[in-house]
């Protein structure tokens, strides 16, 4: 008899080294300007910005703190927050692989009404989610009841779920493809999900069952069982803007454009559009009402996973963040 070994899980999945390449890439080592972390003293000039970071990289690392620079070189002043699950920048990056997300949602839920309260000018923040810190910053759109999003960026985040580990860089690689095939077959253990953040995101088309009977977070937040959650709807759809930017070449999230809300059909493979998905057109939560009032935009990067450039950044900002705040 097979016996599940969470310890033997957690060494294979740490020890797959490209799963953990979510980085902002082409960024250079800066040190941060200003104290990003705590309320300022007097008013915020701009509506604020959450910083919401990927797998395996922490709320304190230079990727972050360049973010913070290029925004503050366009909006002098402005407050943003990099959101944080541990203080000890090496734990927060351990917790970015193995930890409960709908615990770490709660958590950055009231963590953020700590930050709000000494913003209450502000009313609410914009947002930007790194790859897996999206799909967390969205749980926490639909169900933290304080917190009010107006934009929110998110960048190659897995929305529809990952139905793949990422792909092996050589085809050849039987070891990788192996060693893929196992990670998989235990991702419906219950303490694998309770456990390891990216199997709480785990979602395969062919097996929707299992996910659904099983998956203690993306079937969740993303309505599909079915009892509907309809504050979840109510909070999403209070957004101002939501903007998805997908890796044209992406190998990190598979498919890679679950970052866009699509779907693939279990039956001919083939990607399901963004409006032909059941979520979309039974409005789970609330995508075809953001929709139809031009409140989403579909953005592309040539560039593999979480390779982002200096001016891609500056140029995304200048679009969607920079709202003076009325005093």
């Amino acid at each position: 008899m097979h016996i599940f070994n969470l310890f033997t899980f957690q060494n294979l999945i740490t020890n797959v080294p490209y799963l953990f390449e979510n980085k902002i890439e082409e960024l250079k080592l800066v040190h941060p300007t200003q104290n990003t972390q705590s309320p300022p003293s007097s008013p915020p000039p701009y509506r604020p910005i959450i910083i919401w970071h990927g797998l395996g990289d922490n709320y304190n690392s230079t990727g972050i703190h360049k973010v913070h620079e290029l925004v503050d070189q366009l909006y002098p002043g402005i407050f943003t927050y990099s959101i944080y699950i541990d203080k000890d920048p090496s734990r927060d990056q351990q917790k970015s692989m193995f930890g409960d997300a709908n615990r770490q949602v709660e958590q950055v839920c009231q963590q953020l009404q700590h930050v709000s309260s000494g913003l209450s000018n502000a009313g609410s923040f914009d947002a930007i989610g790194f790859s897996q810190g999206g799909i967390l910053l969205r749980g926490l759109i639909e169900r933290c009841p304080n917190i009010s999003i107006h934009n929110m960026i998110t960048f190659g985040s897995p929305h529809m779920g990952v139905m793949d580990m990422p792909l092996c860089k050589n085809d050849k690689d039987w070891l990788c493809k192996r060693r893929n095939e196992l990670l998989k077959k235990q991702v419906w253990h219950e303490n694998v999900q309770r456990s390891i953040l990216p199997a709480q995101y785990y979602r395969d088309p062919l097996q929707l069952d299992q996910y659904l009977e099983h998956s203690l977070y993306l079937a969740d937040i993303n309505n599909e069982r079915s009892v509907k959650n309809s504050t979840y709807v109510d909070n999403f759809t209070k957004l101002n803007k939501l903007i998805l930017v997908t890796f044209a070449k992406d190998t990190t999230v598979v498919p890679k454009e679950s970052a866009m809300f699509c779907d693939v059909d279990p039956v001919t493979k083939r990607t399901i559009p963004f409006n032909a998905t059941d979520s979309y057109i039974n409005d789970y939560i609330g995508l075809r009402q953001l929709h139809e009032r031009n409140a989403i935009d579909f953005l592309t990067i040539d560039a593999e996973h979480m390779s982002i450039t200096d001016t891609f950044i500056r140029d995304i900002a200048s679009e969607y963040f920079g709202t003076p705040i009325e005093s």
